[in-house]
């Protein structure tokens, strides 16, 4: 049962709490983004994160830096893309944001990505819609799959990539996926339940995607590209 970023989302709720001076080049994308906006850390450096322009789409610039920078096996280069363009695409999309940042890292034989924007939450992005959500960690099951914010010409389109995003990288690459919106956690694993639980609202000052994938062998990306169910177990 893997459940890697949910430990490392809890490191960085400890670390939050602390008044230190961290290097947050030392550590994984699921602590070192949202400390960004902690304005009790200081920092010394940011290695390895890539800053999303608000004006101008540079999503495949980060993609390209990053995938090469970690040396991602040519065979997978176009699912990450996929997956980047995809996740980027939705923080442009739907978050409204000022600020927002990508990172990626090797983690042993895996690696960790993570994306971080300061918008209005996946949570409160759904709220005008008409669609009747429980709380915040419905509303972050709904987004996956297929719930959307999103009007073209009248009318609300249906999301799939977060959903074909979840798919390649729980199914394609035995991994696992952490999403933090508004007072939500929502973690996800191959062959594992949904864990999901509330946080207080600041501690994630927007939405925090992370990502945990083995990249050893290709993945078919065309396998992947179909609706799932994903539904929480009370």
């Amino acid at each position: 049962m893997k459940r890697i970023l949910l430990n490392k989302f809890e490191e960085y709720e400890n670390m939050k709490k602390k008044d230190i001076e961290v290097d947050i080049g030392n550590f994984s994308p699921t602590v070192a983004l949202p400390l960004i906006y902690n304005e009790k850390i200081n920092f010394k450096k940011i290695d390895s994160i890539r800053k999303v322009n608000v004006n101008t789409d540079n999503s495949e610039i980060i993609s390209n830096e990053i995938l090469e920078e970690l040396n991602i096996n040519n065979n997978n280069i176009t699912p990450m893309k996929f997956v980047f363009h995809e996740l980027i695409s939705n923080i442009y999309d739907h978050s409204k944001f000022e600020n927002a940042y990508v990172m990626g890292k090797k983690d042993g034989k895996f690696y960790e990505f993570g994306f971080l924007d300061d918008g209005i939450t996946i949570p409160t992005s759904l709220k005008k819609l008409k669609s009747p959500i429980k709380d915040d960690c419905d509303a972050i099951i709904q987004a996956i799959n297929g719930l959307s914010s999103k009007n073209e010409l009248g009318y609300i389109e249906r999301g799939t990539g977060l959903n074909n995003t979840i798919n390649i990288v729980t199914s394609g690459s035995n991994g696992e996926v952490l999403i933090v919106s508004g007072c939500a956690l929502i973690h996800i694993s191959n062959n594992d339940n949904i864990t999901a639980r509330k946080i207080p609202r600041d501690c994630v000052n927007g939405t925090l995607v992370s990502l945990r994938m083995n990249l050893d062998s290709k993945i078919d990306i065309y396998k992947y590209l179909k609706q799932v169910k994903y539904e929480l177990i009370i």
